[in-house]
This record gives structure tokens, sequence and C-alpha cells, in this order.
């Protein structure tokens, strides 16, 4: 076996972040090996630990890769969209991390760059046993309701939300709300129910904080 994956360091980091992301979704953190990442690589299991010292620190920068990706497409659509496409289909998606296609009977799930309900499941397992895990998942939170936050707070500015309501309590509302519909997903209620769930409760609390409402 090749004793280093081919390419560029960073870009051979990559390439191991993305294979390693099926095994954490589909094993969980503590029963995915090394040695099968390195396998589907061509490589041996010492090679991957020239990149990163650990199965933890491997974990750590899937995640980041992971968070990071969600994060950049946030950013993108508050930046050019106005709050009542919180309701649509392309905002849900990018929260939720899913790709969906309309079928003549249902929704079903196409897998993006990430498997994400399993991949959830391997991120829950890990921050209960370690602490530093939590701290960055509760940072990266905090991030995102911030950027709510912040992107309502301009809206209010200009007239759009009234002056009374709290965007931060609007921002973890929302944030909240997807808290308790991925744990639906979890728990087995079919998607096109929590799509349509996230649009009426949305349009429920836009409504609210609206000056004007034309819903």
């Amino acid at each position: 076996m090749p004793k280093v994956v081919p390419g560029y360091r960073e870009e051979a980091k990559n390439r191991i972040i993305k294979k390693s992301v099926k095994y954490f979704s589909k094993n969980g953190y503590h029963k995915t090996k090394m040695a099968e990442i390195a396998d589907s690589l061509g490589v041996s299991k010492a090679a991957l630990y020239q990149y990163f010292e650990s199965k933890e620190e491997l974990f750590t920068q899937v995640m980041q890769y992971y968070v990071d990706s969600i994060q950049g497409e946030l950013i993108a659509f508050l930046k050019s969209k106005h709050p009542k496409e919180i309701m649509t289909d392309d905002f849900f998606d990018i929260l939720f991390d899913i790709k969906s296609n309309e079928t003549r009977d249902n929704t079903v799930l196409i897998d993006g760059l990430f498997p994400p309900l399993d991949f959830n499941l391997a991120i829950s397992e890990l921050i209960t046993s370690n602490p530093s895990m939590k701290n960055k998942m509760t940072k990266h939170y905090k991030e995102v309701i911030r950027l709510l936050s912040d992107y309502f707070e301009e809206y209010k500015k200009n007239g759009v939300i009234k002056k009374e309501v709290d965007t931060s309590s609007m921002a973890m509302g929302i944030m909240s709300l997807q808290d308790g519909l991925m744990t639906a997903i979890l728990m087995g209620i079919e998607i096109h129910e929590i799509k349509r769930t996230w649009k009426d409760i949305t349009k429920m609390i836009l409504r609210t904080s609206f000056v004007e409402s034309d819903f």
C-alpha cells in the first residue's frame, strides 16, 4: 500500500475527511475504525496518522468541515434573502443539511455533502463524553444564533420587524424549532411532515414579528 494519501497535504487531508464522513455516519464515533477508513483510501492505517494525530482529531476536522459548509450556506442565504424566505425549502435544506426531491407519492431524502441524520448522531455520541467537543459545538450553535439575531436586527432597524421584538429570542426560537424537528426525524417522522411543520410554525413566528404582514 502507498505510505501516504496521494496529493498535496491539504488536498490529501480533505480526501481523508470526506471519506471518513460515511464511516462516522454509518457506525457512529466509537465503532468507526481508522483501519477501515485507511482501507477505503488504499493506504495503511499508519498513513492516516501522518495527517491526524488521533481518531478524535480526525472527527474534529470532519465536524469542522461539516460546520463550515452549513455556516457558509447560511451566511450566503442571509446576505441575499428576505426574512420571509425562512419559510422556504431552501432555508429548510440548509439548516437540516437535506437535499430533497419531490416524487409523485412522497418526498425522499437524497444525501448531500453529508448524510445529515446519522452524522448528527455521531456528533451527539462524542460530545456527551468529550467536554472539548461539546464546547466547540456550543460555540458553533451560539454563532448561528448570533448570525440570525443580527440578520433580524437589521430588518428591525429598517422597520420591517416590530421594534418590541427581541431578535435574539426570535433567533433562538427558530433554532430550537430546528432542534425539535431534527429529533422528530430521528424518531421516524416523515420528512414531508417535518417540512410542512417547519413552514407552518415559522410562518406564525414571522407573522407576529413583522410590522406589516401579507402572508
